[in-house]
């Protein structure tokens, strides 16, 4: 059984994302921010339950799934509330959607790991300064910023080949949603 500081750090840590598959659920925001709230004390009160911390995340959202489903019957009357089948079938597809956004985030980190340093460096410095422009960028690593910008483009696309591998290896596929959204 996880303790209520457990709890209360999961639920930070997945918060955002809830709110998203909620507003995946409803037609509005502040319907799926009362839904979240209405989940988070559904959950508090169920938190003896949980018995391991690894199955928080899709216990979370089965929580928000029901809360958000109870939500569209007690409005039923609305034309603006979706279907309980509509509903079903975001949830599905959004929990879906943020499993294979994990994957990939595991397999980005796994990948950035396996890069010499030099470039892990750049890529760094890349998105986690977004204030300085690529000169300087440039001048802090010693390079020039043809050379960096080269660098960056090949460390792309290691990484991309890198998170493909991986994927495949967990029997996922992200090149086809790649194509299919472009």
């Amino acid at each position: 059984m996880i303790k209520e500081e457990q709890f209360v750090r999961l639920f930070v840590r997945y918060e955002r994302e809830l709110r998203g598959f909620a507003m995946t659920l409803l037609p509005n925001v502040v319907d799926a921010e009362d839904v979240v709230q209405d989940a988070c004390v559904a959950m508090w009160q169920k938190i003896g339950d949980l018995q391991d911390e690894s199955v928080f995340r899709p216990w979370a959202y089965s929580f928000v799934r029901f809360t958000a489903l109870n939500k569209a019957r007690k409005r039923n009357r609305s034309p603006l509330v979706f279907s309980e089948e509509l509903v079903n079938t975001l949830a599905s597809e959004s929990e879906s959607e943020a499993d294979l956004a994990q994957a990939e985030f595991d397999a980005l980190q796994t990948c950035l790991k396996k890069l010499p340093t030099h470039q892990r460096d750049v890529v760094l410095q890349y998105y986690h300064s977004a204030s300085a422009g690529m000169a300087e960028i440039a001048s802090s690593l010693q390079k020039n910023v043809d050379a960096l910008y080269k660098i960056l483009q090949r460390t792309r696309e290691a990484l991309r080949l890198c998170i493909e591998r991986q994927l495949a290896r967990d029997g996922l596929n992200i090149s086809t949603k790649n194509t299919e959204s472009q």
